[in-house]
């Protein structure tokens, strides 16, 4: 029996040497979400923005690819740009890189994420999940506190 017991115990610690492993590899991609919020919409408003920070903790650049919601039939990466004087909303379907190291702000007036066809008002005091979609980080779920104007 003492054979199988080290043999029970190398496949243990195996099995947690791989799990460290893979949670390093997870670690490495560092992508981490920071101050995230949505802004409550009156009745009737079918569009709403997210806004939040995104740091890239990684060795390597990574690219926010798209992003989706429950609380919207569509949602897009956008930025505000000043077109000769007029601002202007424009998709930006190539999505945002974030260089190793740095960060990606999503911000009122700058880049966004634009949520169209809301299922409902955006309810300040409630969440919202916004799913982020990285070109290396693959998926993360975001829970989104939606705040008053």
């Amino acid at each position: 029996m003492r054979p199988q017991m080290s043999l029970l115990t190398a496949v243990a610690w195996m099995c947690i040497m791989a799990l460290l492993i893979a949670g390093c590899a997870g670690a490495e991609a560092g992508i981490v979400v920071q101050n995230p919020m949505a802004r409550a919409t009156p009745p009737g408003v079918e569009t709403g923005a997210a806004y939040m920070t995104i740091v890239n903790r990684g060795q390597a650049a990574d690219r926010l690819l798209s992003v989706s919601s429950p609380a919207a039939k569509m949602a897009e990466l956008h930025e505000s740009v000043n077109d000769n004087g007029v601002m202007k909303m424009e998709p930006r379907p190539e999505g945002f890189e974030i260089p190793a190291g740095g960060t990606l702000e999503l911000k009122p007036g700058g880049k966004h994420i634009m949520l169209m066809g809301l299922v409902a008002p955006l309810e300040a005091g409630k969440k919202i999940e916004i799913t982020l979609v990285f070109e290396k980080a693959g998926q993360m779920k975001v829970e989104v506190p939606v705040q008053q104007m």
